[in-house]
């Protein structure tokens, strides 16, 4: 039996779970929450944001069981055998949202993924938490079939946003269903988020003022998880941009030699054909940004993040290559200006992409400023090219195409070469319909055409783009030659 400490009159609890519309007795397969009884929790940055509990054991709590795909049967109550209020008040309106977590990870750290977000019902004019109410306390929630089975916590929350006026927070009552789930379809987990840690005080979807357009409510939280295995890491917000240099083994500041960025900097790039592609930058011909020293043939490493200083690069989900480019600064980008110096697409073999080895790295990877260009000033451009979205060609609709995150540096190039490596245009190198832009990251195939030129190769700037093509095309027989001689190595037989 679940235990309340008080009852405060327009609050509730989770009484009842099971599967399928049949619910157990009370508190089987829910995680009690002593301390709050039906009370909110308050704090966003608490511990008892996870279930309403932040120390907790599910050792000895039932495990309910429940098919993928199958719909999960909650029901809220306010007190048990209330008559006054039977499950919440309903001036408590407000969004619902259900989340679950692996049962192992007992909700701590990155475990978290959004299954299910209600807000305002337009066509009836009410908000999910009076649906809940109307509806006896009950909700059904389908648990999604692409993911594994197993042992799972299920988060439920209503929220009760803030009076008109108010600028408070919402009152969140989060509470935790353990659930046994049988015939999943997936063999990996989607993108995992921390709770606390997904609501902020000041989100718009928090502190959401009630006497404004309730269809204008921007749900809090990660993104929802879509029940397929394409379009659930379609709805990953994680985006990156560039945020560091290092230069000689020396890491600068943050943003230090960098372009000013959009006001949304880790946004990606959508159109192939927008200028925006060159740097995505606020300010071309920044007076601010400073020009940071490098020799020829040194080592420059690119740092990218999600949201700056040393936070991730970028979801798991957005698969694809990374490239990098330079322009003398003189041209601003413009023109066939530009070369590039370092590229990494896909593994067939090892079904290992570019975007995976830099996660991996934490957002860092290397490259060589070539050691015969000219002395001078260049933009230093890297680029992330996200393909979970490019199985559909650019403006097949708001959402479709590959996803472009370049990021450029202003650096002065110190040495005694004289090359200058011919260039291609940027908008300009890649098209729509390019093999290595329109691509379809779910169709389990084994090989990918890296967009743009070729790497230049120091030594091959014969005053054309094909001939820096033959270069790199003849180094690439010879290495596969190599490959093959040693493949083909006879071995010595006892």
């Amino acid at each position: 039996m679940l235990s309340f400490t008080f009852h405060a009159a327009a609050h509730t609890t989770l009484f009842y779970a099971g599967a399928n519309g049949k619910v157990n007795d009370q508190g089987v397969c829910i995680v009690p929450s002593p301390k709050y009884g039906n009370a909110p929790v308050l704090d966003l940055d608490s511990e008892d944001m996870r279930c309403r509990n932040s120390d907790f054991s599910t050792k000895d709590i039932e495990r309910c069981p429940v098919e993928a795909g199958g719909n999960l049967t909650v029901v809220w109550r306010h007190i048990h055998n209330s008559v006054k209020v039977k499950v919440m008040s309903y001036s408590h309106n407000g969004p619902c949202i259900i989340m679950m977590a692996p049962l192992e990870s007992n909700g701590k750290g990155d475990a978290w993924f959004k299954i299910y977000e209600e807000g305002y019902d337009s066509s009836i004019k009410k908000w999910c938490t009076n649906k809940v109410i109307d509806n006896d306390g009950y909700l059904d929630v389908k648990i999604p079939e692409n993911i594994p089975s197993g042992e799972y916590l299920v988060r439920t929350e209503l929220f009760a946003l803030p009076q008109p006026g108010t600028g408070l927070n919402s009152q969140q009552y989060p509470n935790c269903v353990v659930v046994s789930v049988a015939g999943g379809k997936g063999s990996s987990l989607p993108e995992l988020y921390p709770i606390p840690g997904i609501y902020k005080f000041g989100d718009p979807g928090v502190m959401f003022d009630r006497g404004k357009d309730p269809t204008t409510y921007p749900f809090p939280g990660p993104p929802l998880f879509t029940d397929s295995p394409a379009a659930a890491l379609r709805n990953c917000h994680a985006h990156t941009y560039l945020t560091h240099l290092t230069i000689n083994g020396t890491k600068l500041e943050e943003l230090r030699c960098t372009l000013p960025l959009w006001d949304n900097e880790n946004y990606p790039v959508l159109d192939p054909s927008s200028d925006d592609l060159r740097c995505k930058t606020s300010d071309m011909q920044s007076t601010k940004t400073e020009t940071c020293w490098v020799p020829a043939g040194s080592k420059v490493t690119l740092h990218m993040t999600e949201s700056g200083g040393e936070s991730r690069f970028i979801s798991p989900s957005h698969r694809g290559p990374i490239l990098t480019y330079m322009a003398p600064l003189e041209s601003n980008g413009e023109g066939n200006v530009w070369f590039k110096i370092y590229e990494d697409g896909y593994d067939g073999d090892s079904d290992v992409w570019a975007v995976d080895k830099i996660v991996k790295a934490k957002g860092y990877w290397d490259v060589t400023i070539p050691s015969d260009i000219a002395p001078g000033d260049y933009l230093l451009r890297g680029e992330v090219i996200a393909l979970h979205e490019a199985d559909r060609v650019y403006g097949a609709d708001d959402s479709a195409g590959a996803q472009y995150y370049p990021g450029c540096a202003r650096i002065h190039v110190t040495g005694t070469g004289t090359a200058k490596p011919p260039g291609v245009p940027i908008p300009g190198a890649y098209k729509p319909n390019d093999p290595g832009i329109h691509y379809n990251l779910w169709d389990g195939l084994k090989t990918y055409t890296i967009p743009g030129p070729p790497v230049y190769i120091p030594g091959a700037s014969g005053g054309s783009v094909a001939a820096n093509a033959a270069a790199a095309s003849l180094k690439l027989k010879l290495k596969l030659k190599l490959k093959l001689k040693l493949k083909l190595k006879p071995r010595l037989v006892p």
